[in-house]
């Protein structure tokens, strides 16, 4: 059985339309992303979300100027990109080294209709728990956006591990309450360390997107099952777990059937695959001078605007 629902991770690097539009993007994907697959239409990635069962996808932009990393799609070229296809949720970058980072995210969110903040410590070099981040983070709490963070190790030349550790987020998920923050890649290999995390902070998500193993099945049923039993996902982390593939690097379709093979219940699927990540977008409404609903902050947000 397949469940209509959101893949909260991937990167729209190789999308040919755009590249054309903007051949910046082939140097952003070759040399900064590390990714020497061939380039797609945007239908590939359509296809990849229906042969997935899933309507929707995060697309990602990345700001890293301040490292001398540059970006990898700009936040405008992601709102580009979205205006192309309802099937894509664009979510924004800065970069906390930049003096320009809150206005950049003021303008994503209010004037590009971006719904989402994407930081990378490591590739920005800027630690979670740095204070340099924390007025974007009380900016994102004041948006009602998440934030979707690397966390764990990086492949990034020349980055530290430190960057990705868990414990250093603890000081965002303690001094921003109400800022929904999701660990993305299990933050493996400290992956024990991110569901203490999660345990203690209700505003801790993990998504799946991680890949270290040959495939993502056996990568997820050892890291979920074996190393963490499967019922501390299934009964105490229900509501903070999201699906995340980090496709282009893991097709959309494998990392959904390594996820959906693990054991959960079907109740426990639909809040991982759909409804954890409606949540989270709907503390935004996609029309900006609309008053955010409490109902939506009360949990549970309508199809209509989220889903195709």
């Amino acid at each position: 059985m397949n469940w209509p629902g959101i893949d909260f991770h991937t990167h729209p690097v190789l999308v040919r339309e755009m590249v054309r539009r903007h051949p910046g993007l082939e140097t952003a994907a070759r040399e900064r992303f590390y990714i020497g697959n061939t380039y797609q239409p945007l239908e590939t990635l359509h296809l990849e979300l229906d042969a997935s069962g899933l309507s929707q996808a995060v697309v990602l932009a990345m700001d890293a100027r301040s490292s001398g990393k540059g970006t990898v799609y700009s936040n405008e070229e992601i709102a580009e990109l979205c205006a192309m296809s309802d099937r894509l949720i664009g979510f924004a970058s800065v970069d906390p080294g930049c003096a320009d980072a809150l206005p950049r995210l003021r303008s994503a969110i209010e004037e590009l209709g971006l719904r989402g903040l994407k930081l990378n410590p490591a590739m920005q070099e800027v630690f979670p728990d740095d204070e340099r981040a924390f007025p974007i983070y009380e900016l994102a709490q004041e948006l009602g956006i998440p934030i979707l963070f690397h966390a764990g190790m990086s492949w990034e030349p020349g980055s530290r591990l430190e960057y990705g550790r868990p414990g250093r987020f603890e000081a965002v998920a303690a001094g921003f309450p109400r800022l929904d923050i999701v660990l993305a890649h299990l933050a493996w290999p400290w992956t024990m360390e991110a569901v203490a995390l999660a345990l203690k902070y209700p505003n801790v998500h993990l998504d799946t997107s991680a890949l270290y193993f040959e495939n993502p099945r056996d990568f997820l049923s050892f890291v979920m099952s074996k190393q963490i039993p499967l019922g501390v996902f299934e009964h105490s982390l229900r509501k903070q777990i999201l699906f995340g593939s980090n496709y282009p690097r893991v097709e959309i379709k494998n990392m959904a059937r390594a996820v959906r093979s693990l054991g959960f219940s079907e109740d426990c699927l639909d809040l991982i695959f759909r409804a954890n990540a409606e949540r989270l977008l709907g503390k935004r409404k996609l029309n900006r001078h609309e008053p955010v609903d409490d109902a939506l902050l009360a949990g549970g947000v309508a199809h209509g605007g989220v889903t195709a």
